[in-house]
């Protein structure tokens, strides 16, 4: 059955969820080495993110750090307290608010920082880069793409290969009672491709994007016109947590 009047809230997960990119926080924690060349890797393929940051793992297995060591660094990535604040405080006040992340970091990053916070059971549905430690070599992180490497690709042309977040977010909703079952749904993102599944929401939902970061100057250029959903900038996780206690 459809119960109505319920909300649904997307987050993207770095710089969006949390104050950092997830890859990058862990390499400059843990060896210069890796970062350097996860940087070099960027800035030559920016697409295939996850292939780049799974070389950073083995060069930080092959510098002899640890899987403890590795946990430690990615529990200590900033989540703002007002951002926290902001989640939980809707939950309470909304106990049938549905959340789900869409995210280019990975699934290990991900509910080992939501665990570190004691809210691992926030998200009802992650969708995110593979991650798994190699059972041969327990301190090797292995990354892999969302979508492995036998799937057809998608088509999409706003989002990198390894996801279509606007695709995953149609199929989810549909999956759970289509678009009507919710009153509202809130898109929380920064990057460019946050574009994609904003372009679908409808008139009278929020694009709550992340000033000065790469999808409000997508906006700012002109793509703005193109969104049904009310935009609703915000800066700090303090205005996250404005914006929520108004649904």
């Amino acid at each position: 059955m459809v119960l109505k009047g319920k909300n649904l809230i997307v987050f993207d997960f770095d710089w969006s969820f949390v104050d950092q990119d997830t890859d990058r926080w862990v390499l400059e924690v843990l060896s210069t080495k890796a970062r350097r060349g996860w940087q070099a890797g960027k800035k030559e393929a920016p697409c295939f993110m996850p292939s780049i940051t799974d070389a950073a793992m083995k060069v930080l297995w092959e510098e002899g750090i640890t899987k403890d060591q590795i946990l430690e660094a990615i529990a200590a990535i900033p989540l703002h307290p007002a951002m926290k604040r902001a989640v939980l405080g809707l939950k309470a006040r909304k106990p049938d608010t549905k959340f789900v992340c869409l995210s280019n970091s990975n699934q290990i990053y991900i509910n080992t920082i939501l665990e570190a916070h004691g809210i691992s059971d926030l998200f009802s549905a992650l969708f995110c880069n593979r991650a798994h430690w190699d059972p041969t070599h327990p301190d090797r992180l292995l990354i892999e793409p969302y979508l492995p490497p036998s799937a057809p690709p998608h088509a999409c042309t706003m989002c990198n290969p390894n996801m279509c977040k606007g695709a995953e977010l149609d199929g989810w909703i549909r999956e759970n009672g289509g678009w009507d079952a919710f009153d509202k749904i809130a898109h929380v993102g920064d990057g460019k491709n946050d574009f994609c599944p904003m372009v679908r929401l409808r008139t009278g939902d929020w694009a709550m994007v992340r000033k000065d970061l790469g999808l409000d100057l997508m906006l700012e250029e002109g793509k703005e016109a193109e969104l049904a959903a009310d935009v609703k900038r915000w800066e700090g996780a303090w205005e996250v947590d404005e914006i929520f206690q108004s649904l």
